[in-house]
């Protein structure tokens, strides 16, 4: 009877998966990739709301997931190239100390690594990303400009802290057909730190309303991506920022 049946063996699923991987290789990352862009994002907006009242944003997660499925698209077709052309030679040829006539396996790994971490990632990953989601999101092209200005940075340190390692391992001990589902999985946390640090493109009500009432050093510092805060009450507060800086350093030099 069906109460009866003994579950799917994970040596099953594996194999039922391998035989995805093995026939249909770029949609099976696709739809691995979105689903779990999917449950990490569900998983930050859960953990970083304010309230119990804050509700579900379906429109930051389709674009969270639209990027994610985009991007595993494009690793089916970066990765055998960069692994083709990064072989550790270059490395060595600039490494006095490497020996060449050994095992090139390591130095092939860190040029892979090196490679996407510091050419792919700021140069596509990132200009995707910003892109994407700010059009998901209805960020007209200066305000998806302004967003990324404003969060690239921590954006970029969190990456290369998180995904060097990772990549490392990936491109060095994980078999190549199974090298972006790894990523996917190490992804699901990913997705919990991009959705928390830059997943919404919107500022809420709440904020811009307090914002513009009551004007302030700090509002003047960071730019309100994608608000209505009058020019003019910024530039006061910037002016205000700016007198009392140059007024502290009048008293500093008086000492």
């Amino acid at each position: 009877s069906a109460l009866n049946a003994s579950p799917v063996p994970i040596e099953e699923i594996f194999a039922w998966y391998r035989g995805s991987l093995d026939v249909h290789p770029i949609a099976t990352s696709m739809v691995t990739g979105g689903i779990l862009a999917f449950f990490g994002d569900f998983i930050a907006q859960k953990a970083n709301a304010s309230s119990p009242d804050d509700k579900y944003d379906p429109t930051r997660a389709a674009s969270l997931v639209s990027f994610d499925v985009v991007y595993r698209a494009s690793q089916c077709a970066l990765f055998p190239e960069i692994v083709k052309l990064c072989d550790g030679r270059h490395l060595g040829s600039i490494l006095p100390m490497a020996d060449l006539s050994g095992d090139l396996h390591n130095l092939a790994v860190l040029e892979q690594t090196l490679t996407n971490q510091f050419a792919v990632i700021p140069f596509f990953y990132y200009p995707v990303f910003f892109t994407l989601t700010g059009f998901a999101q209805g960020l007209s092209a200066k305000a998806s400009l302004e967003r990324a200005q404003t969060t690239i940075v921590p954006l970029l340190k969190r990456n290369w802290l998180f995904w060097i390692p990772v990549q490392y391992f990936q491109f060095g001990y994980v078999e190549e057909q199974l090298q972006i589902p790894f990523l996917c999985v190490a992804g699901l946390a990913w997705t919990f730190i991009l959705s928390a640090t830059a997943g919404s493109a919107q500022t809420s009500q709440k904020e811009l309303t307090t914002a513009a009432a009551t004007p302030t050093i700090e509002t003047a510092s960071k730019p309100l991506v994608g608000t209505n805060v009058p020019t003019h009450i910024v530039q006061t507060a910037k002016n205000k920022s700016s007198a009392e800086e140059a007024a502290v350093e009048d008293r500093r030099l008086k000492l």
